[in-house]
């Protein structure tokens, strides 16, 4: 996950949407707004990756799926039974 993707600056941005809104009444210092918003930015990022990690990109498909040159199962066939021992 890159650091400067839609995902993290976007999560980071509703995350501190309270900081980002006080620095723009004005009841907070806008650098201090910046700063929790890097932060955040860089903790969202962080916890992205580590759950792409966790879940991975999905699996490719087999090469000679569908064509027909793999041995099928046989529906009809009987396991071999299991004497039961005394």
């Amino acid at each position: 996950m890159n650091l400067v993707s839609v995902p993290v600056l976007g999560g980071a941005a509703v995350l501190t949407t309270p900081a980002l809104w006080s620095a723009l009444v004005g009841t907070m210092p806008a650098e201090t707004a910046v700063v929790r918003y890097a932060v955040v930015a860089v903790l969202t990022w962080v916890a992205l990756s580590a759950l792409a990690a966790l879940v991975g990109s999905p699996p490719a498909p087999d090469a000679d799926a569908g064509t027909g040159t793999g041995e099928a199962l046989d529906p009809t066939a009987v396991m071999p039974a299991v004497d039961d021992a005394p």
